[in-house]
């Protein structure tokens, strides 16, 4: 084996490899070094984009835990290994430059990209502050037009997604306890024609829809306003909606391809929840648990509602959250 080759591949391996502490030590004393210190300000900003990018990754992560609830797979040894790998791919990616923040951090803090540096009095002196009074009164000028050109244009469709009928308001709400104030009369009224608690009807809306983050938008990027996921099966004549969704096969996951019910407004998707229950046969022990509400999701779990094994654990846990128990005493549920 090439005695010279293998130096060379162990230094290259060695030098991307993110928790490699001999290359922080070195790149400390590269930066003590007054020859060679744009070399350091060089790889100090990788560095610190490499930092930045694992914050992005590490949110990406955080955003994506609630689908991650009840795997088996999802363990805090994956996690582990999650982390370190995303470290690593955040090292390798800001080496290549890939966001370029480490360009910007040199260009601000190298001696040569001061040349184009404007110190602050000459930023408050009359002649400045007069162009800059001129340019921009020249990119206001046109904005009448400008307005005009938008006035007919739609609604962006992703926008209109996130929002419901104006006669509803807008229910996707920042934090748990604003999203269940807004849901809690259309779960009282579809609780009291199924004679039931309203307790599980909300918990479900909120494990559904990850407390209204997650609605299934319609193929024009609409919303679908089916706060239960109630799949479209040869019975529903109504609009769909389309996804991928993860099932589970005792104890494995799969993901799969499925339609979805799609309502007018959230108001129609509480009354189909309570036909769906009534029509099925297989509900009909859920529904004679009446106003127990650990009981009702139970039935619920064991007449197939979702195939997730923690279904009913997960809507106990949610019934049993600080921001359940601020509702029922807000409402007297």
């Amino acid at each position: 084996m090439n005695d010279n080759f293998s130096n060379q591949s162990l230094e290259q391996a060695r030098a991307g490899f993110v928790h490699d502490l001999q290359g922080l030590d070195a790149l400390r004393r590269r930066g003590l070094q007054d020859n060679n210190d744009q070399a350091a300000l060089r790889e100090a900003a990788q560095h610190f984009e490499s930092i930045f990018m694992n914050q992005l990754l590490s949110s990406m992560r955080q955003a994506n835990e609630i689908f991650a609830e009840g795997n088996p797979l999802n363990t805090q040894y994956t996690k582990f290994y999650q982390d370190m790998q995303d470290q690593q791919m955040a090292s390798e990616l800001s080496s290549q430059g890939s966001l370029g923040l480490a360009d910007l951090i040199v260009q601000q803090l190298s001696p040569q990209g001061t040349e184009n540096y404007r110190p602050a009095s000459l930023l408050s002196s009359p002649s400045f502050t007069e162009q800059l009074q001129q340019r921009q009164a020249q990119s206001v000028a046109p904005r009448e037009n400008h307005v005009e050109r938008y006035d007919d244009e739609p609604v962006p469709a992703r926008i209109a997604a996130l929002r419901m009928n104006e006669e509803e308001g807008d229910w996707q709400a920042d934090d748990p306890v604003a999203f269940l104030e807004r849901l809690a009369p259309f779960a009282r009224e579809a609780a009291e024609r199924a004679n039931i608690s309203p307790l599980p009807v909300l918990a479900q809306a909120a494990l559904e829809t990850g407390w209204g983050r997650y609605v299934i938008p319609r193929a024009d990027g609409e919303s679908s306003n089916n706060v239960f996921n109630i799949k479209a099966d040869g019975r529903w004549q109504g609009d769909t909606a389309a996804t991928r969704t993860v099932e589970f096969d005792g104890t494995v996951a799969r993901s799969e391809q499925a339609r979805f019910r799609a309502y007018g407004t959230v108001a129609e998707s509480f009354q189909d929840y309570v036909n769906f229950l009534q029509t099925n046969p297989r509900y009909e022990h859920a529904l004679e648990a009446g106003k127990d509400a650990m009981r009702f999701v139970e039935q619920l779990q064991d007449a197939g509602y979702a195939t997730d094994p923690e279904y009913a654990n997960k809507l106990k846990r949610i019934m049993n959250s600080d921001a359940m128990q601020a509702i029922r005493e807000r409402f007297g549920l």
